[in-house]
């Protein structure tokens, strides 16, 4: 991300970087949710699975965002 930017631009970025990452994490594992959506809890194990991996899709989340910005695109969060 550009230093030039406000703080909390970043921390705008950096919740929609989360958001996007489970995102993805939810679209490259629907098997797996499917499975914990049958669940008593299903939101809490879909979010602990997640945790588990988070590292991983926010990384991976991290390069599609930036490889968009590249390209003049922007990601934003529908209101």
């Amino acid at each position: 991300m550009n230093s030039d930017k406000p703080k909390n631009a970043d921390l705008v970025g950096n919740d929609l970087v989360t958001m996007g990452a489970f995102a993805l994490y939810r679209a490259e594992n629907a098997h797996r949710v499917s499975e914990f959506e049958k669940s008593q809890n299903a939101e809490a194990a879909i979010a602990a699975d997640f945790d588990a991996y988070r590292t991983r899709y926010l990384r991976k989340f991290k390069d599609v965002f930036e490889s968009l910005s590249q390209q003049g695109l922007t990601v934003t969060r529908a209101v």
